[in-house]
């Protein structure tokens, strides 16, 4: 299983995820090390360590996970009570974190470095529908920007992650969403028009 590790850059000390080891970027490197064309080597221990910071992040903000962290006020989003995986039907032991959570924050850490934009971006979809260089014409099925095949995060981050997404909702929007709601229950629009899949609000992490 997968474990809250720390990283040091000057004074300040920040959690990741990681597969055990104690040091997250070894970890990442060991990943890394079997992907084809991967650039991670290249990348300072540094640019590592901000990258792996920054997709830990950026997984907690744009996931819904199931079930219920395991510590109020813990550094991340896992460990976690009561989650499933969905794509078994299969409890997760309760306390623990998966191993494709590491996983997928290294995969966005590399794509982070590549791509530091991603960071803010409202997806990683498309608009596009047809690309054409001459004589030669792609035309898409349909854009994914807006359609319920949207995704905040990179295919193959998504690949890692999505089995131990909530049900009812995966992905958190970052844009273009209406959102109602009294009291202590809000509710989000996906489609800002009353026609899109409702979210629920996931918990922040720094």
């Amino acid at each position: 299983m997968a474990s809250i590790e720390t990283i040091t850059i000057g004074a300040n000390t920040y959690s990741v995820y990681g597969l055990g080891n104690a040091d997250p970027v070894a970890d990442a490197d060991e990943y890394h090390a079997a992907t084809i064309g991967e650039t991670w080597s290249a990348l300072t221990t540094l640019q590592k360590q901000q990258s792996l910071i920054s997709a830990a992040r950026l997984l907690d903000r744009a996931i819904l996970w199931s079930g219920s962290v395991t510590v109020e006020g813990q550094p991340r989003a896992w460990p976690r009570d009561s989650a499933t995986n969905g794509c078994t039907g299969l409890a997760i032991t309760d306390g623990t974190t998966p191993d494709d959570i590491a996983r997928a924050e290294f995969e966005l850490a590399m794509a982070l470095a590549a791509d530091p934009t991603l960071m803010s971006s409202s997806s990683a979809g498309t608009n596009t529908k047809r690309v054409k260089a001459g004589s030669a014409e792609v035309e898409f099925f349909q854009p994914t920007i807006g359609t319920n095949e949207e995704t905040r995060l990179p295919q193959n981050v998504h690949d890692l992650a999505a089995c131990y997404m909530d049900a009812a909702g995966g992905i958190t929007p970052s844009s273009g969403s209406f959102s109602s709601g009294t009291g202590d229950n809000t509710s989000f629009d996906g489609n800002a028009d009353g026609t899109g899949p409702d979210w629920n609000p996931s918990q922040g992490y720094a």
